[in-house]
């Protein structure tokens, strides 16, 4: 056996013997501050014992996972390979979930089937977190007929309900300042563009006296309370209110709530 050094040395050298000088000149320079040929004692380098530890949990977590999502699949499926089972590890980009998730990916032959997640690493899964995530056996029935059905199956959005029959103090047009921030620069500017604005996923009864598109931005936010705390209207340096144009039919819809001020 040769050291990694000696067979990296080696492989320099008599790749140089039939290179023109300047093609070598560049192609080493290349190569020399590549990551992977930077690293102390040649261009490759083992794990340390931690980083081994750590990855050989990772791989039997993730054949354990593997095996508790088969055993809800009927065994013909799998014995034919026309189900195919995947688990993996993936980092959640979303702050406020945990960072790495477990994914399973259950795929059929004619690409129908299921990817679902649990919001942990996999050494850290339990078989109930599986069972309970996992499909009815009628799904994989369906799938392998071709029959694309989804899983998770759509939530289903509560009615939305009558909106409030209060008299608002800001017009749809109006210009106003909204509390996006606390301290006396939270405030920014923005123009209503609808009231009695209400997410699909909100309970039913449950709305926003305001929706603003705030200036500079293509998104919109809402206003949860009409105080002076929330929102207030437009002075800006003149104390004027600039006439605005704006087509409601044609702005983006977002969830995102001014901060009110304690």
């Amino acid at each position: 056996l040769i050291s990694s050094r000696h067979f990296y040395t080696s492989a320099r050298k008599s790749w140089t013997e039939s290179r023109p000088q300047k093609q070598i000149k560049h192609a080493f320079l290349a190569l020399d501050s590549h990551p992977r040929t930077m690293m102390k004692g040649g261009p490759f380098k083992l794990p340390s014992k931690e980083e081994a530890e750590a990855e050989k949990r990772k791989r039997a977590a993730l054949k354990q996972v593997k095996q508790w999502v088969e055993q809800a699949i009927p065994d013909e499926y799998l014995a034919d390979r026309t189900c195919c089972v995947d688990v993996s590890e993936a980092q959640c980009g979303d702050p406020d979930c945990a960072p790495i998730d477990t994914v399973v990916r259950i795929i059929f032959e004619n690409q129908c089937g299921c990817v679902f997640g649990v919001p942990c690493e996999a050494w850290e899964v339990e078989e109930n977190d599986i069972d309970e995530a996992m499909p009815p056996t009628e799904m994989f029935h369906e799938w392998k007929k071709g029959n694309n059905l989804s899983w998770p199956t759509e939530p289903v959005m509560p009615e939305p309900g009558e909106a409030p029959e209060v008299e608002l103090r800001f017009p749809i047009g109006a210009r106003v300042e909204c509390c996006v921030n606390r301290g006396p620069d939270g405030w920014s500017p923005g123009t209503v563009v609808a009231h009695w604005y209400r997410a699909a996923t909100w309970p039913t009864g449950q709305f926003a006296p305001y929706q603003i598109k705030l200036d500079g931005h293509d998104s919109l936010i809402f206003a949860p309370q009409d105080r002076d705390n929330c929102i207030r209207g437009y002075t800006g340096f003149t104390g004027e209110l600039p006439a605005t144009d704006v087509d409601t039919d044609e702005l983006p819809s977002t969830e995102l709530s001014p901060e009110p001020v304690d």
